[in-house]
This record gives C-alpha cells, sequence and structure tokens, in this order.
C-alpha cells in the first residue's frame, strides 16, 4: 500500500497498528532524521532529532535546533513503515521522518511491532461555533482546518496580495529578525523559530534556508494569502497565512514564543504595511 492510499503491487510501504500518540512518543527515541511535513504548496524539512511532539491544547514547543512537531490524532488518517521512511498521512499532505544511519533502528522495530490502540478522542475545531478573536495562537495551529477559511472574511482578517510574500520573507533574512513558520500536512504541523541565513529563488520556487531546516513554497499553488491576528505571549499577534486553490491552509508565518516588546511592535508594523488584494 503506498502512502497516498493507492494499491502498489510492488511498494515496500507496510500500514503499521500503532496509533499517533504511540508513534509521537517515539519519534524523539528515533534520533537522527530528516523530517518532512509537506502539502501541495509547500514544505519543512529539518534534519536533526525530534523534541516531544505535543497535542492539541499543549504548551507550544518549538526552536531552532530541534524538530519541533504538533499532532492531531484526529486528523491523521494512516501510518505506514518503509525502509528508509515513517510515513504519516492525513486528508492532505504528509509528515516523514527520513531515516538515516544515526537512527535507532531499535525504535523503528519496536513500532512496527507496536499493538494498534484504543482510540482517543481529539475534537476538531469546529470555527463556526468559536469567537475567533477570544482564540489564542495554539487554536489556530491546532485546526489549520478548511473551515478556517470559510469564516475568514468574517473574524477581520485581511486579504493581501500573494505576490508580496516572497518579499516578506526576503524582508525577514535582510532585518535579521526571527520568526515563526508553520506548515501542515498528514495530520501534524510542523514547526520552526529563529533567523534564516538565507532566501534563494530557482524558477518561481522560493526556499527559505535555516540551519538545519529549509523551507520550500511554490507561489503557483498559492491562490490566496491573509493575514489573521489570535492572543500570542505579546498580546494580539498577526500571522500571515497562504492558502491553496482547494482554500487549505499550507504556510503560517508569525511569531511565537518569548519575543520582546520590540520584536513583537516590528513584526506588527511590518505585517501592517503589506498591501491588500486588488
Amino acid at each position: 500500500m503506498c502512502t497516498d492510499g493507492r494499491r502498489c503491487e510492488h511498494c515496500p510501504a507496510r500500514r503499521i497498528a500503532a496509533g499517533p500518540k504511540a508513534i509521537a512518543e517515539a519519534l524523539p527515541a528515533l534520533g537522527t532524521v530528516v523530517a518532512v511535513t509537506a502539502n501541495d504548496a509547500a514544505l519543512l524539512s529539518h534534519t536533526g532529532e525530534y523534541l516531544e511532539p505535543s497535542f492539541p491544547g499543549e504548551a507550544l514547543s518549538c526552536d531552532d535546533e530541534y524538530i519541533a512537531l504538533r499532532l492531531n490524532p484526529a486528523l491523521v488518517r494512516d501510518a505506514f513503515l518503509a525502509p528508509r521512511a515513517l510515513t504519516m498521512v492525513g486528508e492532505t499532505g504528509t509528515h516523514r521522518a527520513y531515516l538515516t544511519p544515526l537512527t535507532d533502528r531499535l525504535t523503528v522495530s519496536a513500532l512496527e511491532l507496536a499493538p494498534a490502540a484504543d482510540p482517543e478522542a481529539f475534537p476538531v475545531t469546529d470555527w463556526t461555533d468559536i469567537s475567533w478573536r477570544d482564540t489564542d495562537q495554539l487554536t489556530h495551529l491546532d485546526a489549520l482546518t478548511p473551515g478556517r477559511y470559510r469564516v475568514l472574511p468574517f473574524t477581520g482578517a485581511r486579504k493581501i496580495d500573494s505576490g508580496v510574500v516572497p518579499h516578506l520573507l526576503a524582508h525577514l533574512v535582510d532585518v535579521d529578525m526571527p520568526f515563526t513558520i508553520a506548515v501542515p500536512g498528514g495530520g501534524c504541523v510542523q514547526l520552526h523559530r529563529g533567523h534564516a541565513a538565507m532566501v534563494e529563488q530557482a524558477g518561481a520556487h522560493i526556499a527559505v534556508i535555516f540551519g538545519a531546516s529549509r523551507y520550500a513554497m511554490d507561489p503557483v499553488f498559492i491562490a490566496e494569502s491573509w493575514v489573521t491576528q489570535a492572543h500570542g505571549t505579546q498580546g494580539v499577534t498577526s500571522s500571515v497565512e497562504l492558502y491553496d486553490h482547494s482554500h487549505r491552509c499550507v504556510t503560517t508565518v508569525t511569531q511565537t514564543g518569548p519575543i520582546t516588546d520590540r520584536l513583537h511592535r516590528a513584526w506588527e508594523h511590518m505585517v501592517a504595511s503589506l498591501p491588500g488584494a486588488d
């Protein structure tokens, strides 16, 4: 069975019985991997070791050294193990841990043999029943579902010109401003927070290079971009959200964690200056 859910006679990937929580508990024990979360428009990769993944409602763990992952078991459809990768599949996108020579093979074997766990309920946020202004950043990161798009125009969100996003990323590098980038896929959201070293452009593709992490995006697949606001550590904090042609959020760029008031004000000023969509 291939990781897109279609039958493939010669595919080495095998569906495993271990549930999302068992997989999450095992990820930090894997050692060094290349973690890649991808959807139709963007991907975020990081070579290193996992922090302990967090679940909806739990505190955010994110930095520039370790792989940061938020996992919503309600959005994970399947999990597969192949000789070179562990994959979680969601309704949209995948999260893969590519195995390296430094990966702990005993942990991989234990996952392969782990029994199925009893399902645990993690409700999916219904954005039609929530007061957007009363939510915090974690609520948003844990529920980057198509339902969010349908309520965006009624929340005070501002639609911006998607063509300015590559320039925003380049400007963040030029002024050496740390930021958080989040990419959903496979029932997970992978995050990276820190200073970016450079921005590369090859044809239409945009890549942001951090230390051991890399973000890539294809603007062709970005249909709309919106500025939203939610409560963060320094009060109401803006995020730039990118949506594909199916109205799914594929990237969020924002500020998270313990930031200074000066950084918060500089970020808000920068986002407020982004031109609106025609």
